[in-house]
């Protein structure tokens, strides 16, 4: 598969990436094994997340140990920590790491540790994290002390985590504070976020109260994104369907609803969608169905539906899905469809999931429409379908579906193709094009193959090869065929291309010429 193919489909989730990246990963799931003390599932989940994520590897390097150490699995626990030593000698949570190696095996690491490295902020604030597990009474104090009192971003958002993870009840009660207070918008979002950790029923309450009485759209979005972390209960989503129909703002009803298509909640999006009117909601709950997998209700909904955008949302959706019976049905859209258009979003599905081969043939021989054979030309080239694009030239009579295919070959970087063409075609015009994309390609072949063309090549053409070794930023090309050509108006040609190409050869060899003089 191309670069080309891998962007298709890039391009096409676009739209979606902020709600994406909202998306339980192997990361959060270790956190919460942590918080369940199922220590064995949070290192593996934890392993999982140094693959997946590179760069915060370092952070589930770490929180591995920790849950190695809790499961008794020392020995491992140790490995786990030199390797987050020679891989990220300068991490901040090699010094969390000696609070472990400290917790675990005192002597040794007291001994390894400095007092400089003891009193460390970050070190200390490990420390403190692990006071709270044994001892909260005395830790909790500090730990609010600390909050409160510390200019650090990275204090304040690790003591805020200290008191999510704690069931103490005066953490909590911490936590809701400052939940409520606006004066500081980052803290206050990420203790929101921190209620959704906690997602029992005081913080589910809390949630919902914020979000009824915040003008804040940040706040209001901290409460969704805090809804989705703490979606192990379906009341959830019912919840979220009450604050939906009593928003206002657009964009934070599209982001209810991408939320709830990642929650799963599909019963809860199919009672929606019919009872919206606003086009660009409708538009958020298709996107929703296929962020949750429900590519059965995007079917049922091509069956009734007859927006164009709506529609294309839906079959753009299913091509999410992406496997043979997706394709199949796409294939069937394509031939119940009313418009040119939706016969293009169809094409440009099944594109996406690289099966279109068959189809763009089929537009190409039974479709009128000369745009829409165009597309199915380009969209060979886009999924480097070199055979059939070769077969399909010769059995063409239009000359600009021909240079329709020289271009897309151009794209499926198919330099053997386009050289064999040139061996056989005829036609001026369409020779000129030919070169041109070989120009475009730009490797070693191509130009080797231009530059033996040029002394058999008519002038036209001649004048192509020139333009094509300036695209091609082959001036040591041009060179070589200047220093054999005579006519003195294709020797004036050259020479001006040389003057704008910026490179070290061409500079040389015009000093050469004028030094001659």
């Amino acid at each position: 598969m191309s670069s080309k193919n891998i962007l298709k489909k890039i391009i096409l989730a676009t739209v979606l990436v902020a709600v994406t990246a909202m998306a339980q990963t192997p990361y959060d799931e270790g956190q919460k094994a942590l918080r369940e003390q199922n220590w064995s599932v949070a290192a593996e989940q934890f392993e999982k997340a140094i693959k997946a994520d590179k760069d915060n590897a370092d952070a589930s390097m770490y929180w591995r140990a920790h849950a190695l150490y809790k499961a008794g699995r020392s020995k491992e626990a140790e490995r786990q920590v030199r390797s987050l030593q020679r891989k990220y000698p300068d991490s901040r949570w090699l010094k969390e790491a000696q609070v472990l190696q400290i917790e675990n095996d005192s002597a040794s690491a007291l001994t390894s540790a400095s007092e400089d490295a003891l009193v460390d902020e970050e070190l200390r604030m490990f420390a403190l994290a692990q006071l709270m597990d044994r001892d909260p009474d005395r830790a909790l104090p500090l730990v609010l002390d600390a909050l409160k009192n510390s200019d650090s971003e990275n204090v304040r958002g690790d003591t805020l985590f200290m008191l999510g993870m704690s069931d103490d009840p005066r953490a909590q009660e911490a936590i809701a504070k400052i939940a409520r207070d606006h004066n500081d918008p980052k803290l206050q979002a990420d203790a929101i976020r921190m209620l959704g950790i906690s997602s029992n029923q005081p913080s589910l309450d809390l949630l919902a109260s914020l979000y009824r009485d915040s003008d804040s759209v940040q706040v209001k979005q901290a409460v969704i994104e805090a809804y989705m972390i703490a979606d192990d209960s379906g009341d959830l989503a019912e919840t979220m369907v009450d604050l939906l129909r009593k928003e206002k703002d657009p964009a934070l009803q599209k982001e209810i609803i991408q939320t709830l298509g990642l929650m799963d909640a599909t019963d809860e999006l199919k009672a929606l969608y019919p009872t919206l009117t606003d086009h660009d909601t409708k538009v958020a709950t298709l996107e929703a169905f296929f962020l949750a997998g429900d590519s059965q209700t995007l079917r049922q909904v091509l069956e009734t539906e007859t927006d164009p955008e709506l529609r294309k949302t839906a079959i753009q959706g299913i091509a999410m899905e992406d496997d043979r019976d997706a394709a199949a049905l796409l294939e069937s859209i394509y031939d119940n469809a009313g418009t040119i258009d939706e016969k293009r979003v169809v094409l440009e599905s099944l594109v996406m999931m690289d099966d279109a081969e068959d189809l763009a043939m089929k537009i190409i021989r039974t479709e009128s429409d000369e745009g829409l054979r165009r597309d199915a030309i380009q969209m060979l080239g886009v999924m480097e379908a070199t055979k059939e694009m070769e077969q399909l030239y010769s059995s063409l009579e239009e000359a600009e579906l021909r240079k329709t295919v020289l271009e897309s070959m151009m794209i499926a970087d198919d330099t053997d193709g386009l050289m064999e063409i040139l061996k056989t075609e005829k036609d001026p015009e369409l020779r000129s094009a030919a070169i041109q994309s070989l120009a475009l390609i730009d490797d070693d072949d191509a130009a080797k193959y231009l530059a033996s063309l040029y002394p058999q090549a008519s002038r036209d053409e001649k004048q192509a090869i020139i333009q094509s070794m300036m695209l091609m930023d082959n001036p040591e090309g041009l060179i070589s065929l200047m220093k054999s050509e005579t006519d003195p108006e294709l020797k004036s040609e050259m020479l001006q291309v040389l003057t704008m190409m910026d490179s070290e050869e061409s500079d040389e060899y015009l000093f050469e010429l004028l030094e001659k003089k």
